[in-house]
């Protein structure tokens, strides 16, 4: 594979103290980046800089003194909700703070390559399984924001001659990760035998161990045929989140009532949020290394008293993301 070392380079990462960017800054560091954070949560240290990524100045001034040769942006708003009522503040983070990201590195001149992580919410009720040429159809405020900082990237690049890379990111889950996500939801309540509340669990998904969701950040960085490139970053096959739920109740043996139909469909729900990887395999050499049946034992695992006997081979329902996407 044609990768380059990303030893000594100069890596930024914006949202570098949320989940997923606290995950990439340790896996830039192992390889032995010089890693800079920029984030709206931060105490300010020589690589750490506690600033609002839609304060132009500020960005300019940050990125001029850190002089990065590649930028992961992953600093967002993440509201989810159908409601338009927060519309303008979603997209002045998602958008003008990307555009803002450009305008700094443009007077800086240096960057390799603009590395932004949209979403896979932007393909909407496109058939699945969704591939990259699709033409998006945003559910909610926040994906319309992702499609419009996109194009804004194309154009920019188009304009500039800068080099960009896209990656639309589809569910994902690991370790530690806060209880506002379904899984780690989920597991909680199994191990405690609380009762789970949820949707009918109709809707299909798409997860990815965070892990591997690493593997396509990092491959972004140093591939240069990533570069002016967009990519699903995936695992290829999805499960309902009612199955999901059933067979790991019944892997952990777990007396935790679930309470279907407990919460109502969102409004435009996507039901089938289903990627195609095969771009991603074929130019970068993306490989899922991760199964989901596996990963939920560790993660179990890691929470569960050890006297509590189980049996993960009841999930047998649950595709191996390793045997596609």
């Amino acid at each position: 594979m044609d990768t380059l070392s990303l030893k000594n380079k100069r890596i930024l990462v914006t949202g570098g103290n949320g989940y997923l960017g606290s995950f990439l800054v340790k896996a830039l560091q192992r390889l032995g980046a010089h890693v800079f954070v920029i984030d709206i949560r931060l105490k300010d240290t020589p690589n750490e800089f506690l600033i609002d990524i839609t304060n132009l100045d500020l960005v300019k001034y940050i990125v001029n003194k850190i002089r990065p040769n590649i930028v992961f942006h992953l600093a967002a708003s993440l509201n989810r909700e159908r409601d338009f009522t927060n519309h303008e503040k979603i997209v002045h983070v998602n958008y003008n703070g990307t555009m803002n990201m450009l305008m700094a590195l443009k007077e800086y001149g240096e960057c390799e390559n603009f590395i932004f992580t949209s979403t896979s919410e932007i393909y909407g009720d496109n058939e699945a399984p969704f591939k990259e040429t699709l033409l998006p159809k945003p559910a909610s405020p926040y994906s319309l924001s992702k499609v419009f900082a996109e194009n804004g990237i194309k154009t920019f690049s188009d304009i500039y001659k800068t080099n960009y890379t896209i990656l639309r990111l589809f569910n994902f889950y690991g370790v530690d990760m806060p209880q506002t996500f379904f899984i780690p939801q989920l597991i909680h309540s199994l191990k405690y035998e609380k009762t789970f509340k949820m949707t009918m669990g109709k809707q299909a998904r798409d997860f990815l161990y965070v892990e591997d969701i690493m593997q396509g950040l990092i491959l972004a960085a140093s591939n240069p045929k990533a570069k002016n490139q967009t990519f699903n970053v995936c695992c290829g096959e999805g499960i309902s989140l009612r199955d999901l739920v059933l067979n790991c109740k019944e892997a952990l043996q777990s007396d935790c009532y679930i309470d279907f139909g407990a919460f109502p469909y969102r409004e435009n729900e996507i039901w089938n949020m289903v990627g195609d990887n095969t771009k991603i395999i074929e130019i970068l050499g993306f490989k899922p290394m991760y199964e989901l049946k596996k990963t939920l034992k560790q993660l179990y695992n890691e929470q569960s008293n050890p006297v509590i006997q189980y049996n993960f081979n009841a999930l047998k329902d649950i595709r191996s993301c390793a045997s596609t996407k």
